[in-house]
């Protein structure tokens, strides 16, 4: 079931008017980036998707909050932390750096910390390494861009192994998307970006 995020458009500024969030309750992701002039995603965390507006950014941090209490926060772009209906992602760590910033077949680890709905905590940890195809037009809201798609196999201690997808620009390496299963058994996390805030 779709959901419609709101937030501000950035620290200091005020909530979207109830008027402007009638407006965007067609469900047409495309129709409602373009009637915003706010740094936007159209994202999704487990069953709860549409289009966040940007809270507030602290330096390479953006913080994308949402109806029901959901919250969604980028570091450099990808997935960091949220705050979801049953669980929590407290926190992501990847040495040396992020796998989108990395080149193709460096090998990366990832730590992540979990609070379930119970409040139990749990530590993850996983490595892989990343393997891009040649870049190509890719869809967003609000149009096509030449992106390279890059995969990633993580294999967690646990004897798990997930998967996520960015979408990042060839030249600058800065990403644009990405899909991925933060850790085992989560919820899937995606986003794509529709209005940029850089």
């Amino acid at each position: 079931m779709a959901v419609l995020m709101s937030g501000c458009a950035s620290s200091g500024s005020t909530p979207l008017g109830a008027s402007l969030s009638a407006i965007l309750f067609g469900g047409d992701i495309q129709a409602e980036a373009q009637a915003l002039p706010y740094a936007s995603l159209d994202a999704s965390i487990g069953d709860i998707e549409g289009l966040l507006v940007l809270g507030t950014q602290a330096g390479d941090m953006t913080y994308w909050p949402a109806r029901e209490g959901v919250i969604l926060e980028l570091s450099d772009g990808g997935l960091h932390a949220f705050q979801g209906p049953n669980t929590r992602l407290l926190g992501s760590t990847y040495q040396p750096t992020a796998p989108w910033q990395q080149t193709p077949q460096t090998t990366v680890t990832l730590t992540r910390h979990v609070e379930d709905a119970a409040g139990d905590m749990q530590r993850y940890q996983a490595s892989g390494r990343l393997h891009c195809e040649p870049a190509r037009l890719t869809a967003l809201p609000l149009g096509e861009r030449r992106l390279e798609p890059c995969h990633i196999e993580w294999h967690w201690t646990t004897g798990d192994t997930t998967s996520a997808t960015y979408w990042r620009d060839p030249e600058t390496q800065r990403l644009w998307a990405a899909t991925e299963t933060p850790w085992p058994d989560a919820p899937d996390v995606a986003w794509r970006v529709a209005r940029h805030w850089w």
